[in-house]
């Protein structure tokens, strides 16, 4: 009876012996759902992925990175509404995760640029805008808030969007022409004189550029480089067969400087 005893105690230790291993075991295969997502989206599988992304956020639902990765194979597939839910919520869980931030932020400057260039300005302003706050350091979402406020007249909005724009990229040549015509805009001829000197610096066929110079030049006396600004932004602008922009610059040119006038320096 004692030998039964032995037998059966022996027994169940060995059983518990195995159930501890079996845990053990199943703890430490326990599945990697975000390897093994990654894995499926190099072989572009794009649909099992966004599963075993969903299965790590089920695991854990504060993985931002499975928020981002998700939203980013919808932005491939064209859902980009669905896209940018996904990246709210991994901006919701941190704030400064930089594939969401960056998605985000373009997801609004698309939509704004569209809506400026349809006509749809106060649209337009507030996508600009929600960019902005999610990235108050994106050059273009500065620069395209500054356009649609300089199209509503809001100059000064648009002179600080442009700033922002220039301090956030000074190699954007798009932006220092934007804050070239800006400083003009608010009669502040040197800097706007800095700004398009910095344009034609690094690109000399910019016509625009030679026009805003002009008249940064005219108004502060400088008559002689002035005159001498405008005709190259005429000759650029024949050379790029603009005819209609190149008549305006002379017929702009001829009131500043009447051909009977004397040029002064």
């Amino acid at each position: 009876m004692r030998t039964e005893r032995s037998w059966y105690a022996v027994v169940c230790l060995l059983v518990c012996g195995l159930s501890s291993l079996l845990l053990v075991a199943c703890a430490t295969e326990k599945k990697d759902f975000m390897a093994s997502a990654r894995e499926l989206e190099s072989r572009t599988l794009f649909a099992p992925a966004m599963k075993e992304y969903e299965e790590a956020i089920e695991e854990n639902p504060n993985n931002a990175e499975a928020y981002y990765r998700i939203g980013a194979l919808a932005n491939e597939l064209g859902n980009t509404e669905f896209a940018a839910q996904k990246f709210r919520q991994a901006l919701n869980i941190d704030a400064n995760h930089p594939g969401a931030k960056r998605a985000m932020t373009t997801y609004h400057i698309n939509r704004g640029t569209i809506a400026r260039q349809q006509g749809r300005l106060s649209a337009a302003r507030s996508e600009l805008q929600a960019a902005v706050r999610v990235d108050p350091r994106s050059s273009v979402a500065q620069l395209e808030l500054g356009r649609v406020h300089e199209a509503e007249g809001r100059l000064d909005d648009a002179l600080r969007a442009y700033i922002a724009s220039a301090k956030a990229d000074p190699q954007n040549i798009d932006t220092q022409l934007a804050l070239g015509r800006g400083y003009l805009a608010q009669k502040q001829y040197a800097e706007a004189e800095t700004a398009l000197k910095a344009v034609l610096d690094a690109n000399p066929d910019r016509a625009e550029a030679y026009t805003g110079l002009g008249e940064a030049y005219f108004h502060q006396g400088k008559k002689q480089p002035a005159q001498q600004a405008f005709e190259q932004a005429i000759r650029h602008y024949l050379l790029k067969g603009r005819r209609d922009l190149a008549q305006q610059v002379k017929e702009r040119a001829d009131t500043l400087f009447p051909p009977d006038s004397e040029t002064k320096q």
